[in-house]
């Protein structure tokens, strides 16, 4: 059996659309950042699309593809740029606007339970926004008995995209995670000590991790996924021992103190984590791609297709669902890897058809 433990958070997810433009105003701008780019305005268009506001969106587009990918996989798969200070869009009535339960844990969570036995171990706000969590959980076949309906509010998160999908902006409360405790962890311990592996988010406190580190670490696999750069940071205040970590670049390097920007950083960084007691390391790269790296052996797994300019929300927390569950089911480091990338290819697919 797998437990699952972090935090639930209800997210409004807003996606920006291109801004509104005076061509005429910014005719010439325009005319000369395509010039500089090597670009020809005029045949930019097409038959269905062929005016100058519809070629200025392809270009931009084209243009932010080209800076966030632009030598990607280059040699060491890294690299990428800030899209040139192409600015975060306004948001108009037609904003892409999204309410949704989420959550590294809750998401892993809920992705696990529609193929094998896992439970949640949590505290939700007495409101709809956690009863409707709940309800989603208990519905995707997750055990939900260990979760704690406290009187607090469940965590609301807000976040902004720019138009390629990229996190802008995020606040969030979350003052009832402090209710994921020392003390709660003994709380769920008849769920928690029959579990074969443990997964954790960067959400709790250095405190809970240490404790879940200290009291399950030698008894079952412990994996860990920093799901943000705050996370990232506490798991390296934290005396965290695990089994596996699955942190994206960025997470990485606030874990370990280093800069990744190649093979050999991405090798320092894994030989860092080994140092301070992980086992097992995982890290996602932008484009799709990821590191892994198991006792001596390390490999870049790049994907078929880069994709550069997807929407990858969501995306980490299908990979760590897919890692953690070939793991439960006898897979290798590799092969668990391997097999959650294709997954998460499939899942971007989906979403950005």
């Amino acid at each position: 059996m797998i437990a699952v433990i972090g935090g639930v958070k209800t997210c409004v997810r807003v996606r920006m659309t291109m801004p509104e433009r005076d061509i005429e105003k910014q005719k010439k701008q325009d005319e000369e950042a395509l010039l500089n780019a090597g670009i020809d305005i005029n045949n930019l268009g097409s038959e269905e699309e062929d005016s100058e506001d519809a070629r200025f969106r392809r270009y931009y587009e084209s243009k932010m593809r080209e800076q966030a990918s632009e030598n990607y996989w280059d040699e060491v798969g890294l690299g990428g740029g800030d899209f040139g200070g192409y600015p975060v869009m306004t948001p108009d009535e037609d904003t892409d606007i999204r309410v949704v339960s989420s959550g590294c844990s809750y998401n892993v969570a809920r992705l696990l339970g529609k193929r094998t036995e896992v439970a949640f171990v949590s505290v939700v706000g007495n409101d709809a926004l956690g009863m409707a969590a709940m309800c989603e959980l208990e519905k995707a076949g997750v055990d939900v008995s260990a979760v704690r309906v406290s009187q607090g509010a469940t965590p609301v998160g807000v976040e902004l995209h720019n138009v390629v999908g990229d996190l802008a902006f995020v606040r969030e409360n979350n003052s009832l995670m402090s209710e994921i405790s020392p003390e709660f962890i003994d709380e769920s311990a008849g769920v928690l000590d029959g579990a074969d592996l443990i997964f954790i988010d960067g959400s709790l406190s250095v405190e809970t991790m240490n404790y879940i580190s200290e009291k399950y670490a030698g008894r079952c696999r412990v994996c860990f996924d920093p799901a943000s750069i705050n996370g990232g940071s506490r798991f390296a205040e934290s005396e965290l021992k695990a089994h596996l970590v699955i942190p994206g670049r960025m997470e990485a390097e606030a874990m370990t103190g280093l800069q990744i920007l190649g093979m050999d950083q991405l090798m320092a960084a894994g030989t860092a984590l080994e140092e301070r007691g992980v086992e097992n390391t995982i890290i996602t790269l932008k484009g799709g791609g990821l590191y892994y790296r198991e006792g001596t052996e390390a490999e870049i797994i790049k994907p078929e297709k880069i994709l550069s300019f997807a929407d990858t929300t969501g995306a980490g927390d299908v990979l760590s669902a897919g890692v953690v569950y070939q793991l439960s089911q006898g897979a290798g480091l590799a092969e668990a890897a391997k097999a959650a990338m294709t997954e998460t290819a499939e899942y971007l697919k989906e979403v950005t058809q």
